[in-house]
Parts: C-alpha cells; structure tokens; sequence
C-alpha cells in the first residue's frame, strides 16, 4: 500500500505556504491509497523526477505509464502532483477531481483539491473538500491541520466583515489574536500531499 505524503510549495497568494511540495499553512497532504497496487518502477522514477524538481519529465513519465494502466490512484496523483509544480492548475484539479470520483473513498486527493481551493481562495470548498477527507481518514493528521488553518481563515473574513459593519474591541482584539495565530501574521495556505516512495 502506498503513502502518499505532503509536499508544501509557495503560492503568489495571500493564503501562503501550501501545495507542491508538502502542504502545511493551509497546505494538504496525502495518504494511503488503499486501491494502489504494489510500488512500480515507474512510480519510484515518477516520485524522483519530482524530488528533483525535474517536473516536466515527471508529468511526461506519468502520462506515458497511465497509458499501460489509465486506473492507477498512484500514477494519477503523481500526474497532478507534476501538473501542480508546473503550475498547471486547471489541468491538477482535472486529475484529482477524477480521482475523487472514481475512488472517492480516498482521503488524499481531497486535501489536495481543497489546497488548490484554497490557494484560489475560495476557502468554504476548501472546508469541505477537508471534511470529506477526514470522513474517509478521521486519523489523517495532515488534514486536521490544513482544516484548522482553514477555519482561522474564514474566521478572519467573517470578523473583518463584523469590524466593518460594527467595529467593537472585543472584534477587534479576537481579529488580532487570530491573525497573530497564522504565519508571519498573514494568512497562509493549506499543504498538499506527495507520494511516499517507501515499502508498501
């Protein structure tokens, strides 16, 4: 079985810290695929092109193996793990929203998404992506962290939008303790996860 573990990269967003290489401020993280066959050499090639930052020749190596098994969850997240440091968005949330359809039982590709969702901003899918997740894994610890980090965050929005509305200094103090609470007092972003070349 294979794990498939965090990888946290830098996003141009005001949520940073959370997809490409692990994912942590906001950044997810992925885990084991109970369908996913013995490790392959083409994932362990896959997995070092990756780690090397040779991503282009990773995303090559994973389209050419899916051509031989279209249906590997590891081959696939490999895929969207390459399209992601590419900066390929669109093309990653194509690949792991597949993957979230035809096995949706696993916890992985949906922190993934939701740490797209989140370097998008659009942080209550980004909630509900994590949810799902820890329905699947309830012991997923990389999930439970980009969630916690994704509720400090809508909890900001809505006390901004309350100190515009009716500024008090009880908003105001709870304003400033939770952004004290994110990175470098901005907010970040969840982490995503890569996968973990070890024994299955």
């Amino acid at each position: 079985m294979f794990l498939l573990r965090s990888f946290v990269a830098c996003y141009p967003h005001p949520l940073q810290r959370l997809l490409v290489s692990s994912i942590s401020a906001c950044a997810l993280v992925f885990a084991a695929l109970p369908h996913a066959a013995a490790q392959t050499q083409a994932h362990t090639t896959i997995q070092s092109l990756l780690s090397n930052g040779q991503n282009k020749q990773a995303l090559e190596q994973a389209e050419q193996a899916l051509q031989a098994t279209p249906r590997d969850p590891q081959l696939q997240f490999l895929k969207a793990n390459a399209e992601t440091a590419l900066g390929q968005t669109e093309a990653a949330e194509e690949t792991l929203t597949a993957l979230t359809q035809t096995y949706p039982e696993l916890a992985e590709p949906w922190n993934n998404l939701a740490s797209l969702r989140a370097a998008q901003g659009r942080l209550p899918e980004a909630r509900d992506m994590l949810e799902k997740a820890l329905v699947n894994n309830p012991d997923y610890a990389q999930a439970h962290a980009n969630l916690a980090q994704v509720m400090v965050q809508l909890a900001i929005s809505h006390l901004e939008k309350a100190n515009q509305l009716a500024p008090t200094a009880q908003t105001h103090a709870q304003l400033s303790a939770l952004k004290a609470v994110l990175p470098g007092s901005q907010k970040t972003q969840p982490e995503a996860t890569t996968p973990d070349t070890s024994s299955p």
